[in-house]
């Protein structure tokens, strides 16, 4: 599942050459952030990444980890968050892995208290392995991305969208966009529920 997710998100194309080539111009000495107007924008960030508004008050970018890691950490959290958020409504809302189903055991139990009773069960080692097997398929390619050959999240999977450079900027604005929202929701209802285990969908 986490294969095809990427597969469907992953929104790059020939864009990384034009990505290191618009690198090469830096950011002008007192250039404020998009995001933090009050702020000069990171030397780092310079608005040729999707999404990038100058946000890093923690000066993430200037760190000991390349920017290109930070990037590919951040499309893969955003890419499994968007496939967690609807998954774990879906468990809430009745659904159940083959294997699972139809079990009594787990009737009835929300995604918060289902990860543990599946656990016990054995039924998580799957998903653990199927995991397992997409971070080793991804290794290579996180490879490439630091030696400089490669955008961060492009997996070549297209589906046939993005045919033009304009097209495929605004799929990957959109990716990230929607990849930080999920972020955001997954550990919003993760939160809620460990507070609150007793409200259902919708959670409030």
């Amino acid at each position: 599942m986490l294969a095809l997710a990427s597969a469907s998100l992953s929104f790059a194309g020939t864009a990384a050459p034009m990505l290191r080539a618009s690198r090469t111009a830096g950011v002008s000495m007192g250039e404020k952030a998009l995001a933090l107007p009050f702020l000069d924008r990171p030397k780092n960030l310079d608005g040729s990444m999707a999404g990038d508004v100058g946000f890093d008050p923690l000066g993430l970018s200037d760190s000991y980890w390349p920017l290109a890691w930070m990037r590919e950490a951040e499309i893969k959290h955003g890419r499994v968050c968007m496939l967690g958020v609807v998954g774990w409504i879906a468990v809430d809302q009745g659904l159940r892995a083959p294997g699972v189903a139809g079990k009594a055991a787990f009737d009835g139990l929300t995604s918060f208290k289902m990860h543990d009773a599946t656990v016990t069960s054995g039924h998580m080692f799957v998903l653990l392995f199927g995991c397992m097997v997409c971070e080793i398929a991804g290794y290579a390619g996180i490879a490439e991305t630091l030696k400089g050959n490669r955008e961060p999240g492009d997996f070549a999977l297209t589906g046939g969208f993005g045919k033009t450079p304009e097209q495929m900027q605004r799929l990957k604005l959109a990716e990230i966009k929607h990849c930080r929202l999920a972020m955001m929701a997954f550990g919003g209802i993760a939160t809620q529920q460990a507070c609150f285990p007793d409200v259902p969908f919708p959670y409030f």
